[in-house]
């Protein structure tokens, strides 16, 4: 058997007598290792590999993009720039897009609601995916007026029309007009993100112009930067038509995979990272700090070795053999460990739309194993690394003579003290970002919204052209079926609305007529149309004039309320009713509105975007066919949610009620990845303070069983226990206080970019918390084993050595 072999069988003898060391080492390198392998597990799946489909490296996202679109996302084309965009590329690439939509699909039985895309015909062969069951798209499916055909997910044909294999060729209707089913997708498809309907993207007489995705592959041959001069080239001619619009527009071409995780996402991944690894980093000082204490405590079994003819390196491979055994353990309970966090993770984006497409895999591969064991073997190294460098085989002597401590050197104890600052660091850092995350989405969720959200149910609806053709066929569902609703018992009030306070308001410019707006434009302004039921049902509070009311019609004045940071920032010192505001000042034909009312401040987008001046338009007078339904309830909303979909279908058997949810459900699906990303943060900041606060009283406590013998004598002669803590505290401080000064001077610019990242507001008072929970751990962990030596018989303790 090889030395080393020898050495390895030995030191996990020699491990089996320090159980107690072991199981600690043990335990603080599993938590290190589980959070690096889970998120590179989740690099993995959203940046490396995000897209399982044959073809998806040869696929690019493109369009164009505005100046300070920091996700780097490209915006959606309608069918005029897809048409246009396509001339200028010619043969250097093709294009196929996906408008993201809604798709009801109805037979003689039921209705349901999917999430669904209108793609042309040439998007799933790009990709290189094909139906498991029927055809895929052709280009006469494309053409204008062709009959629409649907494409199926397995898991609708599974759970809506039973697996059936007559399922090819059925009629169904979409969206209320008539259409065939020729497909069913692969197991587990959803493309772009949850769809699992697809019908053929084709112009329609009446039919609203889409916005969709889109997505080139490049000829042989070319080049992307020869797709991007072409789409530089459609933006001069665009500029040419519409300045305002494409000023300051500019080419964007990123790998499809951005469309998953965008700039932002991979930001906040990359700062995850990082702060796993600082976890890890602590997690290794740790312990390399107590095998360095367990070296001390083996000293003079070392110095035997070394004394019988044992070299260096052969102690050297001894230490390292034993890191080795509990690396490899660590790793081996790690992965499971990480399989939960991951599992857990993913778990908070349930009942929401956020969070990675289903497709997308999170797995353990044979890559990521390797990894693991990579990072397992290097952390094994840093363990025994330094108690390796500590060996010195010219202090044997002193070592036998004073019971081996000489073999690690006299400087060991110093050592250990300061990987216990690096460890404090370290924990400084990844707590102040933990308490930002924390503090800062915490104070999102108490967002004043400017509304009463309690007892609230909500649902949003979509009608088509094929059943209300016109504007007054689509104001008269929503104030019918409104006004359906407020009879039924248990209902307090019920509106129409295109927005819900804390999430999806809309942009507009807007401008108090004769405001100098100078160079630069009039400035946006978020506000929703609503029927003159909102104010009941949300309890706005109207600070001045009236709300909106039933005679602001199509027929009546243009009129709007705003809130109250709209009429601070524009009326200042001024009667805001009654003056009047240029609606879609930017625009070529701007609207004059009249100011009746002034309600509270309202948040009326998500609650982490941007505060800007909020308005209240009637719904009658800019109808729309996509809006949300609210009612408040006398008792608990979520007990009125069988009734309001049955009250819906007595209304129109075909309009069937998505994203049905309270309103404490509505705000956790806003804040759902802020949520995750807290939550993550936390279990970070939880581990890295408990890896401190063990290194610390591992510390703490190797230096009080080092002075036992001392303590003995000092108490034997008559020193109290005040002066002894004194001792302590005054050699252990210093290392407290120089891992608190790095990591705060570290922490505090961490937390403050993290928040950028997050556009969460930045909160430095958690300085304050962070110095008070480190500074009380430190002092515990001093107290404690100081308290145990204390109680120690002096004889007992003259004993000790």
């Amino acid at each position: 058997m090889s030395a080393f072999g020898s050495e390895f069988l030995q030191s996990l003898r020699a491990l089996r007598t320090q159980p107690a060391s072991t199981l600690l080492i043990v335990a603080v390198l599993t938590l290190g290792l589980a959070g690096v392998i889970s998120m590179v597990t989740v690099i993995k799946g959203l940046v490396w590999n995000p897209l399982p489909f044959p073809n998806a490296d040869q696929v690019l996202h493109v369009g164009w993009l505005e100046e300070g679109n920091r996700d780097g996302e490209p915006e959606p084309l309608n069918r005029d720039g897809l048409v246009k965009l396509r001339a200028q590329v010619g043969d250097a690439a093709q294009l196929a897009s996906a408008a993201i939509a809604t798709i009801n699909v109805s037979d003689a039985v039921s209705v349901a609601r999917y999430d669904g895309a209108f793609v042309t015909h040439n998007l799933f062969s790009m990709f290189g995916i094909e139906p498991m069951l029927g055809r895929g798209l052709r280009p006469e499916d494309d053409a204008p007026g062709a009959p629409i055909v649907l494409l199926i997910s397995h898991a609708v044909w599974r759970d809506r029309f039973g697996g059936a294999s007559d399922v090819l060729g059925r009629a169904v209707r979409v969206n209320g007009e008539p259409a065939t089913i020729i497909g069913v997708m692969p197991p587990g498809f959803a493309f772009p993100r949850r769809e699992q309907a697809w019908a053929a993207l084709r112009p329609q007489a009446g039919q609203e112009d889409f916005y969709g995705l889109l997505f080139a592959q490049l000829a042989p041959g070319e080049s992307a930067g020869a797709l991007r001069s072409a789409i530089e080239r459609w933006l001069d001619a665009e500029r040419l038509e519409n300045p305002d619009e494409y000023r300051n527009a500019y080419a964007g071409v990123s790998p499809v995979g951005h469309l998953y995780a965008d700039n932002t996402t991979r930001d906040i991944l990359g700062v995850m990272l990082a702060t796993v690894f600082m976890v890890l980093l602590v997690a290794c000082a740790n312990a390399a700090s107590v095998t360095l204490a367990r070296t001390l405590a083996r000293s003079r079994d070392l110095a035997v070795r070394l004394t019988l003819g044992a070299s260096r390196w052969r102690v050297a491979a001894h230490l390292l053999a034993q890191s080795l055994w509990m690396n490899g353990l660590a790793l081996v309970l790690a992965l499971p460990l990480a399989d939960f966090a991951l599992d857990r993770l993913f778990g908070g984006f349930q009942g929401t739309d956020e969070g990675p497409p289903p497709w997308m895999s999170f797995e353990f591969d044979s890559q990521l194993v390797l990894f693991a064991a990579g990072v397992a073997l290097l952390s094994s190294i840093v363990v025994a690394l330094l108690p390796v460098l500590r060996l010195r085989v010219d202090a044997l002597g002193a070592s036998l003579r004073d019971g081996g401590r000489a073999v690690a050197g006299g400087s060991s104890t110093q050592l250990a003290r300061w990987l216990v600052s690096a460890q404090l660091a370290l924990a400084c850092v990844v707590l102040m970002m933990t308490l930002a995350t924390v503090r800062g989405v915490d104070s999102l969720v108490r967002t004043d919204l400017g509304v009463d959200t309690e007892r609230l149910l909500t649902a949003r609806i979509g009608l088509f052209p094929s059943g209300y053709p016109d504007d007054a066929a689509v104001l008269s569902y929503f104030e019918s079926l409104v006004q359906r609703l407020e009879r039924e018992p248990g209902v307090e009030s019920a509106t129409a609305t295109t927005t819900l306070p804390g999430q999806n308001a809309q942009i507009e410019s807007a401008i108090p007529a004769g405001f100098d707006v100078g160079d630069d434009g009039a400035p946006d302004i978020r506000y929703g149309a609503v029927d003159p039921g909102f104010f009941k049902t949300f309890n706005v509070r109207l600070r001045a004039g009236r709300g909106i009311e039933a005679r602001d019609n199509a027929e009546g004045d243009a009129v709007m309320v705003i809130d109250q940071s709209f009429a601070d920032q524009y009326f200042a010192g001024q009667d805001p009713i009654g003056q009047t505001v240029l609606w879609n000042s930017d625009g070529e034909q701007p609207q004059t509105r009249t100011v009746i009312g002034v309600v509270d401040t309202l948040v009326l987008d998500d609650v982490n975007d941007d505060v800007l001046p909020g308005a209240l338009l009637p719904l009658a007078q800019m109808p729309v066919r996509f809006a949300s339904v609210a009612l408040r309830t006398n008792g608990d909303p979520i007990a009125f949610k069988r009734r309001f979909t049955e009250v819906l279908r007595e209304h129109d058997p075909e309009t069937p009620a998505y994203w049905l949810r309270s309103y404490e459900e509505v705000l956790r699906v806003a804040l759902a990845g802020e949520r995750v990303v807290s939550s993550m943060f936390t279990a970070f900041g939880v581990v890295a303070l408990l890896l401190a606060a063990v290194g610390l009283y591992g510390l703490i406590s190797e230096l009080v069983a080092q002075r036992t013998r001392e303590i003995g004598v000092q108490r034997a002669l008559g020193a109290g226990a005040a002066k002894i803590l004194y001792v302590l505290m005054r050699k252990s401080l210093p290392q407290v206080l120089v891992g608190l000064g790095v990591g705060l001077a570290l922490a505090v610019p961490s937390a403050n970019l993290l928040s950028g990242v997050l556009n969460i507001p930045p909160d430095h008072y958690s300085i304050l918390v962070l110095i008070a929970m480190l500074v009380g751990i430190a002092t515990l962990a001093i107290l404690l084993p100081a308290s145990r030596a204390l109680s120690v018989d002096p004889t007992v303790a003259l004993r000790s050595e």
